[in-house]
């Protein structure tokens, strides 16, 4: 009887060592259930502010060219500090570094009209842009199209894979950025407007890392720098940014998928043709003297800057659109050393300071061909003996060609972070117009059609006796 009861004790013993294990196992389990959801949650919240930022940034971009007349699709500068008396949020759009430097500072949420966006830790998004889509007052790029680059790549701070930017095309142009909780060293004070704080140190909230060399609060003061960050999994892996890009095909379908695309570049090829023709009219030959100025190189230093889209002066007859045509003045007596920049607009009604602007942003794809019997050097009455033809058809005395979006196997990359592929006018345009070039004398053929998946260029046709039409 003594033996049954000592063996009913331990039996009972047993199973309550038993039930303890099990509640202990237990609140483990939900100890780590529950951390796994408060991760989670904190996770959805930093990724919907990050989405929500993006989403106010592209706003930002589609409504540029519509509050400024002629305007391309660019992004807004940071916030970059307490100084220069702009409030906490407004982007430094007066103050925002040099022409092609990009830029890193605290998301302008004020500028943007949003709330001040925060991470999961309460920390408010940073932001950087590459310096050829800032919108920057005078720092402002003299040229941004749905062709140009970005200056990022984006490395993964696990493996230090890139993530982005493996190709020009593939460079983000814009990065937002959650800090997260600071790490060890990170000193954040909360107070401020928008409770942003007021610590403007980017190295407060960014993280390096620095077997990858990279900083993410690091960022070059060189223009035209190639930029490298980093993209954390948490504060356990020894960086907690998370990162949320903007590409550059982003931005280009604002530009390209509009539905009066077509319409506005047809609106300024017509434009641009006209005031063209104009120059023609103050040759010194007289009303009889309807010479035509020679083009703009093919290949140029910097395809942003408008001043180098100077005429050759010389034989060649097929190159860029140009604005600057001093040796095509002295040769023909015109009294305009300008094409566009002196364009007249009581003469071209067309030519708004939006068109000029609009021609700015897009001037890497325009080209041009001067009939050889209309050319500077050509003689005087001007008559066609040596003109340009479309499709095989009528007399022209100069044509300017717009090349419209790259085509599958079209590049159009350029120095100082890329080859020269602009110099190609294969990669702008298509079909009989590609080899147009180089053109010194007869005549030449060229090619108008419906746009399609092979053909996209749009025609501007000068006439004999210099009307403009679509051609």
């Amino acid at each position: 009887m003594i033996a049954s009861c000592r063996t009913t004790q331990k039996g009972a013993a047993l199973l309550l060592v038993m039930l303890v294990i099990l509640a202990a196992s237990s609140a483990i389990l939900v100890s780590r259930f529950g951390t796994a959801q408060f991760e989670a949650r904190r996770a959805v919240a930093t990724a919907d502010a990050l989405s929500e930022a993006r989403a106010a940034l592209l706003a930002y971009a589609a409504a540029e060219p519509e509050l400024v007349a002629g305007a391309p699709a660019r992004l807004p500068c940071p916030d970059l500090d307490g100084t220069g008396g702009f409030a906490p949020g407004e982007a430094h759009t007066s103050a925002c570094g040099a022409v092609g430097e990009s830029m890193l500072g605290r998301l302008p949420w004020r500028t943007l009209g949003v709330a001040a966006l925060k991470d999961a830790s309460a920390a408010c998004l940073w932001y950087a842009v590459s310096g050829d889509f800032k919108s920057a007052g005078t720092s402002s790029a003299e040229l941004l199209n749905p062709d140009t680059t970005g200056d990022f790549r984006v490395f993964d701070a696990a493996d230090g894979n890139l993530l982005a930017g493996a190709t020009a095309a593939s460079r983000p142009v814009a990065l937002l950025f959650a800090a997260g909780p600071p790490l060890p060293g990170q000193r954040r004070l909360s107070a401020g407007d928008g409770g942003c704080g007021t610590t403007d140190d980017a190295a407060q909230f960014l993280d390096a890392v620095a077997a990858l060399g990279i900083d993410n609060a690091a960022v070059s003061g060189v223009p035209d720098t190639l930029q490298d960050f980093v993209s954390g999994r948490g504060a356990d892996s020894g960086i907690s940014d998370r990162l949320l890009m903007i590409r550059r095909s982003e931005l280009a379908d604002i530009v390209n998928r509009r539905d009066d695309y077509r319409s506005r570049r047809e609106a300024l090829g017509l434009a641009v043709t006209a005031c063209l023709a104009e120059w023609g009219r103050h040759n010194g030959g007289g009303a009889n003297d309807r010479r035509l100025p020679w083009p703009a190189p093919l290949t140029l230093t910097d395809y942003r800057v408008d001043s180098g889209y100077d005429d050759t002066g010389s034989i060649d007859l097929g190159g860029r659109l140009p604005d600057r045509v001093d040796d095509s003045a002295a040769a023909s007596g015109n009294a305009l050393n300008d094409v566009l920049s002196a364009c007249d607009s009581v003469a071209v009604p067309a030519w708004t300071p939006a068109m000029q602007t609009q021609w700015q942003q897009w001037k890497d794809h325009f080209f041009y061909v001067v009939a050889e019997s209309h050319a500077p050097g050509a003689a005087v009455p001007s008559t066609c003996g040596n003109c340009l033809t479309i499709n095989g058809a009528a007399q022209y005395a100069a044509v300017v060609l717009f090349a419209g979006p790259a085509l599958a196997a079209q590049t159009r990359t350029a120095p100082p972070l890329d080859v020269d592929s602009k110099r190609d006018v294969g990669n702008y345009l298509e079909g009989r117009n590609a080899l147009a070039f180089p053109y010194v004398s007869g005549t030449r053929d060229l090619e108008s059609s419906a746009s399609t998946s092979a053909f996209n260029d749009l025609l501007f046709c000068v006439d004999t006796n210099l009307n403009v039409a679509r051609c």
